[in-house]
């Protein structure tokens, strides 16, 4: 990683170029986004207080140096663009702790979609209360705003907060990533996120090589949600699975005919073996 020298002048709050050294100093550590904390630790020894460093930081994202994620985090900008140079994945994990980059964004990362995300989606463990002023500017889930790009926390129990890699996405930044078989996952299970089960069952069908079918498994009966369990069951069955990958599925307990679709009209052939109602086409 280059370490990045900061020698231009800067507005003359600043007094001389101390606000530029701590900057320096920060880049140094090679930690971004990073927290008041660390520069207060940073700043120690250039002699500041940590009254005196705090306002620095804030004059510092006024002169667009830095870009403030929340209270008490920032992202350091490019010089030239005045834009985070951190991964938008690493802006989104610092603004929720813990977070996983989870839905849409982890599918993309995995190169399971062409979509491009509009918004990076994250899963979280935490309840989450983005600020008011960004959820009234969409008719969208709430959602952060941060140097333009949208933030969408999706929260979970911790017994579902599984599956999660560690994953440098560019030379200065590693974040926590739902898996490929993980990612998937909730693609059978939060039609409020994906819309419909076309998406999943398009996924895997065409990435069916790409995908641990065990793991996949495994994590479904982990999940602990029988509706998931019949519709990977299902969808695996269809493409032609090895009955040693149904087997965990098939002795799942549970009760009841679930839709394929719940956005759809429960209409359909019930299938006896997975107890499912194969409801995605309206007969």
């Amino acid at each position: 990683m280059t370490t990045r020298t900061y020698n231009q002048e800067l507005p003359r709050p600043y007094g001389k170029s101390i606000g530029l050294r701590l900057l320096s100093a920060l880049e140094s550590t090679g930690i971004d986004p990073f927290t008041s904390s660390l520069a207060v630790q940073e700043s120690a020894a250039l002699g500041l207080t940590q009254r005196h460093t705090v306002s620095i930081l804030h004059r510092l994202v006024a002169a667009q140096w830095l870009t403030r994620v929340k209270k008490g985090v920032y992202a350091i900008n490019d010089p030239v663009t005045k834009a985070p140079r951190a991964h938008p994945f690493a802006i989104g994990t610092a603004l929720v702790t813990p977070s996983t980059v989870s839905h849409w964004s982890a599918l993309q990362h995995w190169g399971l979609t062409d979509q491009i995300p509009v918004t990076v989606t994250l899963s979280s463990s935490r309840r989450t209360f983005p600020p008011a002023y960004d959820s009234q500017h969409t008719r969208s889930r709430p959602a952060w705003i941060v140097a333009g790009t949208r933030y969408e926390v999706i929260a979970i129990t911790k017994a579902r907060f599984f599956g999660i890699s560690q994953v440098w996405v560019n030379e200065r930044n590693q974040v926590p990533i739902f898996d490929r078989e993980r990612a998937l996952l909730d693609a059978f299970h939060h039609f409020h996120v994906f819309g419909s089960l076309s998406v999943a069952l398009e996924i895997l069908e065409n990435h069916l090589a790409d995908i641990d079918l065990t793991r996949l498994v495994r994590y479904a009966r982990q999940l602990s949600v029988a509706a998931v369990v019949k519709r990977i069951g299902w969808a695996l069955e269809r493409l032609e699975a090895s009955p040693e990958v149904l087997a965990p599925l098939l002795t799942y307990r549970s009760k009841g005919d679930t839709p394929l679709d719940p956005g759809r009209p429960a209409r359909g052939h019930h299938n006896p073996t997975w107890h499912v109602i194969e409801n995605l086409r309206d007969g």
